[in-house]
């Protein structure tokens, strides 16, 4: 009996010992760390100035309690920051959690602005009035103009407003100027005494005007053997040709190359000259391939130049070959291109550059076989002898 109730103790003890093992087990499972997880997004880039708390960044969570109330996590400034998360787990222990968030600049700012201006022929006006610029970096951002254009030429301009921010993020949004002879009315010119105004449309569809004996054809001044200048024309070469002259001798330099200015201007009467010391030296027929009638030379335009040696042995050097497939990045165009004699007029010339502008420019270049103006506006090239 006593054998009896001694195993009867023994058993109930083993029973004890198990439901205890059994319950430790349980509430070590139940406060064990694996009963929790959180998950936060570290390392998240967020833009500047963004409304963020610290609980946004956490991803997720289970059987947690966070502690720390949803504090606004200061955006204003870029670079990387530390963000501190306290929580608590079932069993009232505190813990404590950091993760980093890069607070970055990649919005482009937003431009606003009219889509079109129109005014008359010399009269100027403010193409920048009434532009505003935002910007999530809240930056005083202003805006600029990019294009060729001019008060004093009739033509319809491409342009360009274009804003950067300090971290480089530019936007270019793009609008129209019209400049329009105040003279012309209903397609005739007025009876002012003035020259004649001549209106017409080239073989592919562009619209040109000639006025006291200029012409534009698109907004761009042409000068060849068929279009020619008054002898009273041009005074220099632009401020927007040499400007771009010189940032594109910028870059070629960090290329280790040396392009410089050989003949910038010509006026008429210096054109005269050098046209006919050909004349008397090769002919009449030999000099037209090569030299231009006086107030036929793009020199005249102000917008035209020579580089480096003006002959045939520059054709091969380094430098021709990094303008002809560069110089249209600064708005320039290989005005002369070899194999277009019969449309140009004239043989291929590795050292004469015009500026157009960047636009016009590059469709021109054509990924490297380029097209001559005339060949793009549907325009001949010819003397009338």
């Amino acid at each position: 009996m006593k054998k009896k109730k001694k195993y009867f103790y023994l058993k109930l003890l083993l029973v004890l010992i198990v439901i205890i093992v059994i319950l430790l087990i349980l509430k070590f499972k139940i406060f064990t760390k694996e009963d929790y997880s959180i998950e936060l997004i570290d390392n998240l880039n967020i833009e500047i100035n963004s409304a963020i708390t610290n609980l946004d960044l956490v991803k997720s969570y289970k059987n947690l309690e966070i502690v720390s109330t949803e504090e606004k996590i200061d955006t204003s400034t870029l670079g990387e920051k530390t963000i501190n998360l306290v929580i608590k787990d079932k069993s009232d222990e505190q813990h404590d959690y950091s993760f980093n968030i890069n607070i970055v600049d990649t919005t482009i700012p937003i431009i606003e602005g009219k889509e079109e201006f129109s005014t008359t022929l010399g009269n100027k006006i403010d193409l920048l009035a009434g532009v505003n610029v935002t910007d999530n970096s809240n930056e005083d951002i202003e805006a600029s103009i990019e294009g060729d254009y001019s008060f004093d030429k009739v033509g319809s301009y491409k342009l360009y407003y274009v804003a950067k921010d300090s971290s480089g993020n530019e936007a270019r949004k793009e609008f129209s100027l019209e400049v329009e002879d105040a003279n012309l009315v209903n397609d005739e010119p007025q009876d002012d005494g003035q020259e004649e105004v001549i209106e017409f449309t080239t073989s592919k569809g562009f619209k040109g005007v000639t006025k006291n004996g200029v012409t534009y054809i698109d907004g761009v001044l042409v000068v060849n053997k068929t279009y020619p200048l008054p002898e009273d024309y041009g005074n220099g070469l632009t401020s927007t040709t040499t400007n771009a002259f010189y940032e594109m001798q910028a870059a070629s330099k960090l290329e280790n190359l040396n392009i410089y200015l050989s003949s910038g201007f010509r006026s008429y009467s210096t054109q005269d000259r050098i046209y006919n010391n050909y004349v008397a030296r090769d002919g009449k027929q030999m000099a037209d391939t090569y030299s231009a009638r006086p107030g036929h030379s793009e020199h005249q335009t102000g917008l035209a130049f020579d580089v480096n040696q003006i002959n045939d042995t520059f054709n091969d050097s380094a430098e021709a070959k990094w303008l002809a497939n560069n110089c249209y990045k600064y708005g320039f165009i290989l005005r002369y291109p070899q194999g277009k004699e019969d449309i140009t007029g004239y043989k291929y010339e590795s050292w004469h550059f015009r500026y157009v502008g960047v636009d016009l420019a590059t469709k021109l270049y054509n990924n490297g076989d380029w097209i001559t103006l005339e060949e793009y506006f549907g325009i001949t090239s010819s003397y009338e002898e």
